[in-house]
């Protein structure tokens, strides 16, 4: 069997190693194990293999080795579906069969988006049963107040000269789907890579744009997922223009945990409020209230955004608006982004939701692990 080592270079816990090893040949298996935790193998159309391993504790400067081999036990199948519905234009993820999130890529959309993003706050039974909480999302989707606000998503207002690709009066410009290079689902975790085009209204090509999703099977009342997307200038240079209307990537978090309903913000240097949040650069940012509310019983929830330290100018200014914006807009702070021909621009962020606040849901142990991510290799294909 083949066997892998995972170096962990800070504390980790509750995480998954995650690497992409080229021209691994593994035999055919629907799950995987270490023989203590799952562990998936995923293979790629370039002949390469996407290797998952779930991680219960391990401390700065450790390695394991371990022993990969076909899982037997039926907890194994359990994890991470993508279901692909092309005819909806929407992939639907589910996790240990509930469903987490909606990929809206169809071309009735001027973006795609993710919405709903729900939290693992179900616990169901009888319709009066005072026990009973309903799935609830922890985004809005199209609010009253700014009908252009995806849940999660990317858009720009100002591109080149009077390109907008972030409102959706009519006459913008429209992020089309192309095509999905991968999409995979597993016992440890699922995703895609999405090749998209930004189009003009009058059906000019600007950028190619390249994206990545991936979901991880975690323990406990935490749903952790990664996204990214390069965006790459296409026959003539592209500006990104210096406006607050981007989404690069924006969250619109819902109405009932902003700041005006009882939530707080907070960043990762303990500035809380979105007053003095707003320009200031921190590694994260976070926006937690209370989301499930009853006489007598209510419960806090929180959505975070970490800003990847390869973006540039890391740690990004944060765009965090009272009453649900939160997010990082590198142009409007930092001045406009010329890409020339064939140069790219890469934004990474990981997304965290989870129970109570941002310090007692340990964010900044999270975002190490994001930094510095536990290391896996190949030792020998067995």
């Amino acid at each position: 069997m083949p066997r892998i080592r995972i170096t962990a270079t800070t504390d980790t816990a509750n995480a998954v190693a995650l690497a992409k090893l080229p021209g691994v040949s593994l035999p055919d298996a629907p799950a995987w194990s270490t023989g203590e935790s799952p562990a998936q193998v995923t293979r790629l159309s370039d002949g390469s293999a996407l290797v998952g391993v779930y991680v219960s504790d391990l401390a700065a400067g450790d390695s394991l080795e371990l022993d990969l081999e076909p899982a037997t036990d039926a907890a194994s199948s359990r994890g991470i579906d993508l279901d692909d519905q092309p005819e909806n234009g929407r992939i639907v993820v589910n996790y240990s069969g509930f469903m987490q999130t909606i990929y809206h890529y169809g071309a009735q959309n001027f973006k795609p988006r993710f919405y709903p993003i729900t939290v693992p706050c179900a616990r169901l039974g009888d319709f009066d049963d005072p026990a009973t909480v309903y799935p609830k999302s922890i985004t809005d989707d199209s609010p009253p107040d700014h009908i252009w606000h995806r849940s999660l998503w990317y858009a720009a207002g100002v591109v080149n000269e009077g390109e907008d690709f972030y409102l959706e009066n009519g006459g913008e410009g429209r992020i089309v789907h192309d095509r999905f290079v991968h999409l995979y689902s597993g016992p440890v975790f699922g995703g895609f890579e999405e090749d998209l085009t930004w189009v003009t209204e009058s059906g000019k090509r600007l950028l190619a744009d390249k994206r990545w999703f991936t979901m991880y099977r975690l323990k406990g009342a935490l749903r952790l997922f990664d996204i990214a997307a390069e965006f790459t200038a296409l026959d003539e240079p592209v500006t990104f223009g210096q406006t607050n209307e981007n989404a690069l990537p924006l969250i619109r978090v819902a109405d009932i945990i902003d700041e005006w309903d009882g939530g707080t913000l907070t960043l990762s240097d303990g500035t809380t409020g979105s007053k003095d949040a707003f320009a200031r650069r921190a590694e994260w940012a976070d926006c937690t209230g209370p989301l499930v509310q009853r006489p007598g019983h209510e419960e806090r929830w929180g959505i975070a955004m970490l800003d990847h330290p390869s973006n540039r100018n890391h740690p990004n200014a944060w765009f965090a608006r009272s009453y649900g914006p939160l997010g990082t807009n590198l142009p409007y702070f930092d001045g406009p982004l010329t890409l020339q021909p064939a140069e790219s621009w890469m934004l990474r962020h990981r997304i965290v939701v989870h129970k109570d606040g941002p310090f007692e849901a340990g964010l900044p142990q999270r975002f190490a692990e994001y930094a510095d991510p536990p290391q896996l290799t190949l030792v020998t294909e067995g």
